[in-house]
């Protein structure tokens, strides 16, 4: 192959070698029992082919050469450190001419086995997250203790004092900026930093972003990219929030990055059993530190999902909660949630929805209809709802216009496994109001179950459910803060 003059040691393969504990003797004899068990070839690698690549002599190896070092090393193969030789033509070079036309070959489809190794881990830890995320969430507040919350503590949800108002803020005093032209993030998941969590896609290259690696390893029944409103600026003096725009797999490669990589770390897999080790770690979270302040906008994109606690009001309140199922939804799988809750986005990508939709009252109206009442998904591919025309729209906005519905921000708040937003809101519904609007609301949706009755809302059963260990941390804080401001809101 092409040798470099420049000569540039290849620290990376160096790096590789020495983490496996291998001499360069070593390295060329396991290289050798590895071609010649898995694939019945003898090629002569001795200490001194080793050497030749560290050194730089050689950049670019033969590709079987590469192959058994992405193997031994349980690697991409262009993560080896080798230069890819550009090929230079001599302006008095003369240039062939094709003589016939090009052909094009099928890629072999024959799988790697330290690929489709490395896939199966990858699968076998995003499961396993799906069922430990609350306690990994848990764990992962203890990383963040300057952002707890009081009275919320060990239940995976921090926060920024800046982001929770005082007291609840009626919805109609919030005012929102859309900016289209917001700087892009500095973070996006496809660093380096990310490459742990992102399985080979083949023997060369890693999957490019981690949604890439959902979609084709483990997609739920709901995977699909959506555009979004992206959380850019808060302020609860004025009050205030300003948005960009982005799009749902632009948070699943931060959000469900990081949740993965603190599973990886944090979970004990031993024949089947499955277990949280009892404190978190500041190690290899490579990711995690790159992201850094979770509270600093301007890094990652942030996802504004909008989350709902419904109170059916009167002498005795009552709240419903939803059970996400991990077989459908990309995020938040198999843990209680609040009811309806949603990603803040638009209706459709037509310009007179984006502006029409631009409403976290819009929002929360839509995922009623979606996920009480089954009205079916708003997917971004239909006109501009014709809100004015249309129940259930009509009736909540009468509802709300005669008092019978109120509606409050309580804040923002973070998983602290996952980074991901909850804009929290509680909406207070008239008993006669709730049970008209509702009275044919399902027991199970697209994305999970609905209790067939209402929780009261009291001390005693949110005590209960906070003890069950299932409640989302958006959920509980949801609860907490409603709870704490009980007075204000059911007045």
């Amino acid at each position: 192959m092409p040798q470099d003059d420049t000569r540039i040691p290849n620290t990376v393969l160096i790096a590789l070698r020495e983490r496996a504990g291998l001499s360069q003797q070593d390295l060329a004899d396991e290289l050798t029992n590895l071609a010649a068990t898995r694939y019945g070839k003898h090629p002569q690698i001795t200490r001194k082919t080793i050497g030749r690549w560290e050194r730089g002599e050689v950049v670019w190896p033969q590709p079987f050469y590469r192959r058994l070092l992405a193997q031994l090393f349980h690697c991409a193969a262009d993560e080896l450190g080798f230069r890819r030789p550009r090929l230079v033509r001599s302006e008095d070079e003369p240039t062939m001419p094709m003589v016939s036309p090009p052909t094009f070959t099928e890629a072999s489809t024959a799988a790697e086995p330290h690929v489709e190794h490395d896939q199966d881990q990858w699968r076998h830890i995003r499961s396993a997250l799906d069922r430990h995320r609350r306690d990994l969430a848990v764990l992962a507040e203890s990383w963040y203790p300057d952002h707890r919350i009081a009275g919320l503590e060990n239940t995976g949800v921090i926060s920024s004092p800046a982001w929770l108002p005082a007291e609840p803020v009626p919805l109609d005093e919030i005012t929102l900026a859309l900016d289209p032209a917001i700087d892009e993030p500095l973070i996006t998941g496809e660093e380096p930093e990310s490459a742990a969590v992102r399985p080979l896609a083949n023997i060369d290259t890693r999957f490019r972003c981690y949604h890439d690696a959902i979609r084709d390893l483990a997609a739920p029944r709901l995977f699909e990219n959506r555009l979004c409103f992206r959380l850019a600026e808060l302020d609860w003096t004025r009050p205030h929030m300003r948005f960009g725009l982005m799009s749902f797999f632009d948070a699943m490669d931060i959000n469900e990055a990081l949740a993965h990589e603190f599973a990886a770390h944090h979970l004990a897999i031993d024949d089947g059993n499955e277990k949280v080790v009892p404190r978190a770690s500041r190690r290899r979270l490579a990711f995690r530190k790159l992201v850094a302040d979770p509270f600093d906008l301007r890094r990652r994109p942030l996802m504004g999902a909008i989350g709902t606690l419904t109170i059916r009001g009167g002498e005795c309140p009552s709240v419903v909660l939803h059970h996400r199922d991990s077989a459908r939804v990309a995020g938040g799988g198999g843990m209680v949630h609040l009811i309806p809750a949603g990603i803040f986005q638009p209706s459709s990508v037509i310009p007179a929805a984006i502006t029409a939709d631009f409403s976290i009252w819009r929002n929360i109206q839509r995922e009623y209809a979606e996920e009480l009442l089954d009205h079916g998904e708003f997917d971004g591919s239909g006109k501009p709802i014709r809100y004015h025309e249309l129940e259930p729209f009509t009736a909540l906005d009468n509802a709300v216009r005669n008092g019978h519905i109120r509606v409050f921000s309580l804040g923002v708040v973070l998983d602290a496994l996952t980074l991901a937003g909850d804009i929290l809101t509680v909406a207070i519904i008239a008993p006669d109001t709730y049970d008209a609007v509702f009275t044919k609301a399902v027991e199970a949706n697209a994305e999970g179950s609905v209790p067939a009755r209402t929780f009261p809302f009291e001390e005693n059963t949110l005590t209960w459910l906070r003890d069950s260990k299932r409640l989302s941390p958006g959920a509980a804080a949801a609860l907490h803060l409603a709870w704490t401001h009980r007075k204000l809101l059911l007045n």
